[in-house]
């Protein structure tokens, strides 16, 4: 490959991870079709055995970490929604609710939440697949708004059948799943009083409109399916994820696991594109509430967020440390995107309890910390 075709690559893989989405491999089809041979051979006579050790590792982690499973469907029966849910300590705890980006699934947050968990037992966690993603139903329609209907339905269902009525709610969306929750708050903020606060995860409106011109050839790329589970792994690991043990919890998920075939059509999605990022910087922004933004780099902010940023209408968090992390900053780096989670929620939720306890300040006049 020459050095411009590289060049070119690298390019298209730097657009195509804001949107949330797996990207091209350096490598040829031909000299990728040579690695997977090769792999095949190496792997002879164990593949099968490690496919299986995943397939029950990520199977069981599931069952361990979200002890209610359910599946909601629409009276019109047409949509079913599936979602897995840890339950709060108490009916005052607060309550994250995750939405992921596209082609990806409820399970690229499973160590992050297990991360939480570890800092804060009592927090609620609750995981929901897109439509047409994951285990939730397949369809034709992936419009923004047909996505911020879903999240309505799922709300009032999940709060519905859970009785949270006086639990704070922090809505957390990862690239679509950013914009999907910011768009969603937008239009139903005033319907869901419960709703405190609003976290964006790598997403910038004006990079990932950008960056849908890189999405064809990304598509046309992608690998079909896999000789085996541990190929998938690799090529996902071979430069989108960099850790190993998030990756053998939510890869898994994207495929039939019979055909190592993709779940989700992303050709499908082609025509919605234009709705997805529309407007993201301003319905975030228009979030009446506590809002963070984390990025996994010094991204550019569009005017938009650099105005908001300057008149503290957000708190803005960007890792730029040594470590090897990407657009799924949550699956890389879970542990530090969840320390910077729980302590937004709980500068939020107590801020002169956070203040005196996390960062052993107590305000000389004696008055209450006040905060928007």
């Amino acid at each position: 490959m020459s050095d411009l075709h590289k060049a070119f690559v690298k390019r298209i893989k730097d657009q195509e991870r804001s949107l949330g989405l797996t990207s091209l491999s350096e490598k040829d089809e031909e000299e990728q079709e040579e690695e997977e041979d090769e792999d095949g051979d190496v792997l002879s006579g164990m593949t099968n055995t490690a496919d299986q050790t995943t397939v029950d590792n990520y199977e069981n982690f599931k069952r361990v970490h979200f002890k209610v499973t359910e599946k909601y469907t629409r009276a019109d029966g047409i949509l079913s929604i599936s979602t897995y849910y840890k339950p709060p300590s108490s009916a005052k705890d607060p309550i994250c609710i995750f939405l992921h980006g596209a082609g990806s699934t409820a399970m690229t947050f499973a160590f992050l939440s297990q991360s939480i968990g570890e800092i804060s037992e009592n927090t609620g966690l609750f995981l929901f697949d897109l439509r047409g993603h994951g285990n939730s139903s397949l369809t034709k329609d992936f419009s923004l708004d047909a996505l911020v209907e879903d999240l309505h339905f799922v709300l009032n269902e999940f709060i519905g059948k859970h009785n949270i009525n006086s639990n704070p709610i922090y809505l957390v969306g990862h690239s679509l799943g950013g914009a999907i929750s910011s768009s969603f708050l937008r239009k139903y903020q005033m319907q869901y009083p419960q709703v405190k606060g609003s976290v964006v995860l790598d997403i910038v409106e004006e990079t990932a409109v950008k960056s849908l011109g890189a999405m064809p050839n990304f598509i046309s790329n992608r690998p079909k399916s896999f000789s085996s589970l541990t190929n998938a792994i690799k090529w996902h690991m071979g430069f989108l994820l960099y850790n190993k043990a998030s990756a053998e919890v939510s890869v898994p998920d994207l495929f039939d696991l019979e055909s190592l075939t993709w779940k989700t059509d992303l050709a499908l999605t082609q025509p919605f594109w234009s709705t997805w990022f529309d407007k993201l910087s301003e319905n975030f922004l228009g979030f009446r509430g506590p809002k963070l933004l984390i990025l996994s780099a010094h991204e550019t902010l569009d005017k938009n967020l650099m105005i908001g940023q300057m008149q503290g209408k957000y708190q803005l968090v960007v890792f730029s440390n040594q470590q090897k992390y990407g657009h799924f900053i949550h699956e890389d780096l879970p542990r530090q995107v969840a320390t910077c989670l729980l302590d937004f929620i709980k500068r939020n939720e107590d801020p002169d309890k956070f203040m005196k306890e996390e960062l052993g300040i107590i305000p000389k006049w004696g008055g209450k910390i006040h905060h928007t």
